[in-house]
């Protein structure tokens, strides 16, 4: 009886993990179009950078945005009440 409860429930999670691999698969298809316009924007500032230089320039790209959304939810929770929501909402 213990198989029958099992095979019973093995659909159930097939069908839950299908729908993770679709939010997966629609999170990463929205993510590569954001990565494509980064690599356009590393190429035209340096148009004769190889493909590690370009590399380099994305990293640094990418530290920057880190840091100046750190800052801004570092700043926004220093605000005693509203800071709190505000930072969960930008570090979001």
């Amino acid at each position: 009886m213990a198989t029958d409860a099992f095979d019973e429930q093995a659909p159930e999670e097939a069908i839950r993990g299908q729908r993770v691999l679709a939010l997966l698969d629609k999170a990463v298809e929205a993510q590569s179009s954001l990565v494509r316009k980064n690599i356009v924007r590393a190429r035209q500032r340096n148009p004769e950078a190889t493909p590690a230089e370009v590399i380099r320039s994305l990293e640094r790209m990418y530290v920057s945005a880190l840091t100046g959304t750190g800052a801004a939810v570092g700043g926004t929770a220093a605000a005693p009440g509203v800071g709190t929501g505000i930072a969960l909402a930008v570090g979001r």
